[in-house]
């Protein structure tokens, strides 16, 4: 029986390493929990941590009005290369669309460097012949017999998704629907799909990459959903659930299944979601979404509340034509390696030494010296993580930064100094990339820094880069699942279109009501409060790329705030180019209602170091109280050095830092000399 009397909404982050649980009441408490995770059969970890949290709660499955599911199986199914067995059929002479590419290179000064294999091979591959020109006029009408008589070829592969993707389709997709028609009726695979059904957008390369990693990811993504169904069923959850999707919202299980390709970045964008919440709640106008975990960092830029979005993405150097969380990840994590070049400089990543066998303190057989060793061995970590249930050997650690110190002529602690001064050299370049790049001044923007590491290095990025504050939300290490359980349902539509004069930017108007009649009819809930975004792309004629911007039926109204967001993106504007919209875009959002945010006002201010310990600070050992997080209560202020500890993560704050917790736990590090003025 439920020790509960009010509901109970949970999330599930599901990493390669471990999954994350964060288990919410209506009146804010917040429960938080980890587990291993379990590759083979990912869903048993989720069931595992779904039956676990509830009992550390006092809960039941039919207390949960609310479950939403971060996962990484569509991430780790194109990465490993063990997805499905896809052909595809395109238009004649346009075979080799998918190897060819487009002109950009990986590296172009690498002549060893090449793109990524696509995910079709050629032999799967068979050609058609029909052509549509850019207007989705016919010129050459789909030959349907000779359709017929080319996937011949493709029985013999055991195929289980064909991609049907001819040029110029978002147009006019009558070819490719019937085309597909054709082959599901033949039964040459299991499933067949027109790319125009993932992403009916311009540019044939990365439209036919999306369509080849949905149809990629597909089977094993429905797999996973129908063993997780089932057992949530079997454990008794009653309330409907939720997968996170890479654009920040919220798809149900039917679409996630059908539309797989939207959840592949879909574990990192619950941690940029939640810190967008995040910096709406403490009113900041621009922040850094600053997320660290084991093998990579993941950055976003958040103006407003809202995180910066793109529209074309990369997942493992494959382009992704689908809207996103604008993320910029960088290789430094954790388990970052370090590493001396053949210039004799010390560096670090990308390369990981994983979660197994880990940093060499792990304890599991790592033989590479790691950023997590270098934490150890100058005394920002003690010896066990995870409340005691991870120990960690230290002194491992350092005999093996002695001797990997000697080459560089350096002490144990000036290598493992080094190394985070490598690692922070490293991550503040991610940082710029995401705001000066943007033209958006560091200077007035505020870090969050979350994730098993980001409080680690926190502290010395804000110092690096003379940001605002560092802000260090409640549970970091748990902080994607934490952001997740207000994450809203969210569908996205696009049409392409043909505008350059006032009459034609008026009649956008129909394009959006079928737009919005089509979203009509996917919502599950429409009776529910319901957004409406309408967004066009636009550019001048003449340019390759363009930017999303707000819709206007004025056309002058139309041009400035395309205009305004030029300038700000590019740094000018021209009066005199003619102005094009290319695409109408439509956003439904249905929000959920926030859950109250747990308060620490009861709990006094006042706080004494649970121990001290010996860290070595810019060169020398330092005398640092420790502090227990739990203890902290509204206004509490630490002054730096200090370490703070919890149990998802670890916290470090400078000599020349200070940090004061606010009523709703969230701790905000400064410069002394800042947070005396304020």
């Amino acid at each position: 029986m439920s020790q509960h009397d009010q509901p109970l909404h949970m999330a599930i982050d599901t990493g390669g390493t471990f999954t994350d649980v964060a288990i919410r009441a209506d009146d804010g408490t917040m429960n938080v929990w980890k587990l291993p995770s379990t590759p083979a059969a990912p869903e048993q970890a989720v069931i595992a941590g779904l039956k676990g949290a509830l009992n550390r709660v006092g809960g039941t499955p039919q207390d949960l009005t609310r479950f939403v599911h971060g996962s990484t199986v569509a991430t780790n199914t194109v990465i490993t290369r063990d997805g499905a067995r896809i052909g595809m059929v395109t238009t004649k002479g346009f075979r080799d669309v998918l190897a060819i590419a487009h002109q950009a290179r990986p590296s172009i000064y690498d002549q060893h460097q090449a793109r990524p294999e696509p995910l079709i091979d050629r032999q799967h591959i068979v050609e058609a012949t029909q052509r549509m020109d850019a207007t989705g006029q016919t010129i050459t009408d789909l030959d349907e017999n000779a359709l017929r008589t080319s996937i011949d070829d493709l029985r013999d592969f055991n195929l289980d998704v064909v991609v049907v993707s001819f040029l110029n389709a978002y147009v006019n997709p009558e070819h490719e629907h019937r085309a597909a028609e054709i082959i599901q009726q033949a039964g040459v695979a299991q499933q067949v799909v027109a790319a125009t059904d993932v992403s009916a957008e311009m540019r044939e390369f990365e439209r036919t990459s999306t369509a080849a990693i949905n149809a990629y990811v597909s089977p094993r993504i429905s797999h996973y959903i129908h063993q997780l169904e089932q057992g949530l069923t079997e454990s008794g959850v009653e309330t409907g659930w939720r997968i996170m999707q890479s654009s920040g919202g919220l798809l149900s299980p039917t679409d996630a299944a059908e539309h797989p390709a939207r959840t592949v970045l879909s574990g990192l964008a619950g941690g940029v979601v939640g810190a967008a919440n995040w910096a709406k709640h403490l009113g900041l106008q621009r922040v850094v979404s600053f997320d660290i975990g084991g093998t990579s960092t993941d950055i976003a830029l958040i103006r407003d509340g809202i995180p910066d979005e793109t529209l074309s993405s990369e997942i493992a150097g494959l382009p992704l034509k689908l809207p996103s969380v604008d993320v910029h990840t960088i290789g430094a994590g954790g388990g970052s390696i370090a590493w001396i070049d053949s210039g004799g400089g010390l560096r670090v990543g990308p390369h990981s030494a994983g979660a197994d066998p880990g940093p060499i303190s792990y304890q599991r057989g790592g033989e590479h010296l790691t950023v997590t060793d270098a934490h150890a061995v100058i005394g920002r970590l003690g010896d066990q993580l995870l409340g005691g249930e991870f120990a960690l050997d230290v002194p491992a650690a350092r005999q093996a930064m002695t001797e990997w110190g000697q080459q560089l002529g350096l002490s144990a602690e000036d290598t493992a100094e080094g190394i985070l001064k490598v690692i922070t050299a490293t991550m503040a370049r991610g940082i710029r990339k995401v705001s000066v790049e943007r033209g958006v001044d560091l200077r007035a923007c505020d870090l969050i820094a979350f994730g098993g590491a980001g409080p680690l290095h926190g502290a010395d990025l804000a110092r690096e880069l003379n940001m605002r504050s560092v802000i260090i939300p409640p549970r970091p290490g748990i902080a994607s699942a934490v952001g997740m359980l207000d994450a809203p349902i969210r569908y996205d539509y696009a049409t392409s279109v043909d505008v350059n004069t006032p009459q034609a930017l008026s009649d956008l108007e129909v394009t959006f009501q079928d737009m919005q009649a089509h979203a009509g009819a996917d919502l599950d809930h429409p009776e529910a409060e319901t957004h409406y975004e309408l967004l066009v792309d636009a550019r001048y004629i003449g340019q390759s790329y363009e930017l999303t911007v707000a819709w206007d039926s004025d056309w002058q109204t139309q041009r400035e705030i395309f205009e305004h967001t030029h300038e700000e993106n590019y740094g000018f504007a021209d009066p005199d180019a003619v102005m094009e919209i290319v695409v109408a875009r439509l956003v439904v959002t249905q929000p959920v209602e926030h859950g109250a945010l747990e308060s620490v006002a009861s709990i006094s201010a006042e706080i004494t170091a649970t121990h001290h310990r010996q860290v070595y600070i810019d060169g020398s050992w330092h005398d640092v109280p420790v502090y227990d997080r739990a203890s902290f209560g509204e206004a509490t202020v630490v002054q730096g050095p200090a370490i703070i500890e919890q149990f998802d993560s670890t916290i470090y704050i400078r000599p020349d830092q200070s940090a004061q917790n606010d009523t709703y736990d969230f701790l905000h590090i400064r410069s002394a000399t800042d947070q005396e003025q304020s």
